[in-house]
């Protein structure tokens, strides 16, 4: 299967996408149901998920359920270990007791990040020109001396 041309820049594409968004903290901005978090953990904690238990848990991603009773309950995409192991969440409902949350963060659009982006890829788009000897000072054209149809 032959991979499409466009794919490597599609890819350079979502990378550099996922650099416009940055996490804050919950005191900055309220989280609301759906919104996309990080959990810090004061403990290690385990987690049972579809076929395995995950021990110590420090940090958590996912989708805020809600935030009741003393726990934060989420709807996990990745958890990461204390020792440098992520796992799936596979968007198994978890509840983490708030007394645990050493941090709660919030992923937001960052416009800062955006305009360092598009800056980057402007310039690397005009080197890339500029290196290939296309563009506004591109070739003259004709006049090859040939004869003309």
């Amino acid at each position: 299967m032959k991979v499409p041309q466009f794919f490597p820049w599609l890819l350079a594409l979502l990378f550099a996408t996922e650099g416009c968004f940055s996490f804050v903290q919950d005191s900055e901005l309220a989280p609301t149901r759906g919104s996309p978090i990080r959990v810090h953990l004061q403990r290690p904690a385990s987690f049972e998920l579809t076929r395995i238990t995950v021990n110590n848990v420090t940090t958590v991603n996912g989708e805020l359920v809600r935030r009741a009773d003393g726990e934060v309950i989420l709807s996990a995409t990745w958890l990461d270990t204390a020792f440098g192991e992520g796992f799936a969440g596979e968007g198994w409902t978890l509840r983490i007791p708030e007394t645990n949350v050493s941090g709660l963060e919030v992923k937001q659009f960052s416009w800062w990040r955006t305009g360092a982006v598009l800056l980057a890829g402007g310039i690397a788009t005009f080197f890339g020109f500029d290196a290939l000897g296309t563009g506004s000072g591109g070739s003259g054209g004709g006049g090859g001396g040939g004869q003309q149809l």
